[in-house]
């Protein structure tokens, strides 16, 4: 790096200045930039009775690969959206049509500092969650404790009535054309007020698909700008549906913000879960990618800012040579360790060969207890198991 790259800073930092004087020019009175948090904390006026922090790394991915002109117009709707926002509705009855849930990744808001408000949460299904936000006509608000006690509800009212609004707005998203016919991939672009992704949320909705695509329905979230839908078949195969799945996994790789590679269905009863093929289906090796890449990303998102005594292991992918990948977690002796799962666990210690075991044959052996308050889930690993677990987890070592 040469001596007017050192003054200019990083790129991140050079982006930062940029906001940060457009901020200014719209007459905030103060406005700080923070470099460890990479964002600008912002107070509008002097009544303020505290600041504002606006993060700055959704909008910094998203301007990565456009012109100036359009990264001029981010930056301007960024302000309008994010430091200009008037709020949501202090009460509860203005605010409830409002509410809607947001489908992110389990990791969303990790690098957010943790004495900001953190949004409301829950599971929804592997490396996602549910939030919940306030629909406002240029941007979102994601809801927080904070705002649901002043409210005077409960979370759970929360959720129920962001469905319940959601239930709504999917009768008015309904597809009303011709039946289905020969197998197409519907692409729904997120407009900003149709939340595809959330239908996800809407009891029957993506089961009620089936006549639409013509099958049993697969739903990809790729990132944030849409979905794509399409129906399966009794004739599926990696190079037909497969297609599918490496056009969302290009999508999810390249997105500024991913969400996942995964696709969803309906079981039996029409609940929407994860499209896992079992072992020895044509389809198995196709999801089972969808899914590790999934699990890697989000482990290497916690893992940046997750802070430990103990080594955070990584969730590291590796490819066979016929093309299939699984996952690698690796247990070092005398190695305090927060593991993630994984297909397989590299057992590591000096003057020994390191051996490989299936997960499920290392948790017959081990104590497995999640580490309480990490999504996605890591199991601390204090002490090296004793020799003779050892021994019998060698008899079932495997290679990968």
């Amino acid at each position: 790096m040469g001596l007017l790259d050192r003054l200019r800073g990083n790129p991140q930092d050079r982006f930062a200045r940029r906001v940060l004087t457009a901020i200014r020019d719209a007459g905030v009175a103060q406005a700080r930039y923070m470099p460890e948090q990479f964002a600008i904390e912002v107070r509008r006026d002097a009544k303020s009775d505290s600041p504002g922090i606006a993060y700055l790394g959704n909008l910094y991915r998203e301007c990565a690969r456009v012109g100036r002109a359009e990264r001029r117009e981010r930056i301007a709707a960024f302000l309008a959206a994010v430091v200009f926002n008037p709020g949501a509705p202090r009460a509860w009855d203005e605010v409830a049509p409002l509410l809607r849930p947001l489908l992110r990744t389990v990791t969303f808001g990790a690098g957010v500092d943790r004495q900001a408000a953190l949004p409301v949460r829950r599971p929804a299904w592997p490396f996602l969650a549910e939030f919940v936000v306030v629909d406002q006509p240029t941007s979102i608000m994601y809801v927080t404790p904070r705002q649901v006690q002043e409210w005077g509800v409960t979370e759970h009212t929360v959720y129920d009535r962001a469905r319940r609004n959601m239930a709504e707005l999917a009768k008015r998203t309904a597809d009303d054309g011709d039946g289905p016919g020969p197998r197409t991939l519907i692409r729904m672009v997120e407009s900003g007020d149709a939340y595809w992704a959330s239908h996800l949320f809407v009891d029957g909705w993506l089961a009620g698909q089936r006549s639409r695509v013509g099958g049993p329905p697969l739903l990809f979230v790729p990132d944030t700008t849409g979905v794509l839908l399409v129906g399966r078949s009794a004739g599926d195969s990696p190079d037909s549906l497969g297609k599918v799945f490496e056009l969302a996994e290009t999508e999810y790789r390249e997105a500024a913000r991913p969400i996942s590679p995964m696709a969803f269905t309906v079981d039996d009863g029409g609940a929407v879960v994860p499209y896992l093929a079992p072992p020895g289906d044509p389809m198995y090796e196709i999801t089972h990618r969808a899914l590790v890449l999934a699990a890697s990303s989000e482990y290497a998102a916690q893992a940046q800012h997750l802070r430990s005594e103990a080594f955070v292991g990584s969730c590291t992918v590796a490819q066979r040579p016929d093309g299939s990948v699984f996952s690698v977690a690796t247990w070092g002796e005398g190695v305090d360790t927060l593991l993630p799962r994984a297909d397989f666990v590299a057992f590591a210690s000096t003057g020994a060969e390191t051996f490989f075991v299936a997960w499920d044959d290392m948790a017959r052996e081990v104590d497995l207890d999640p580490e309480p308050g990490i999504e996605p889930e890591r199991f601390r690993l204090r002490a090296w198991p004793h020799p003779g677990v050892v021994e019998r987890l060698r008899r079932v070592a495997t290679r990968p």
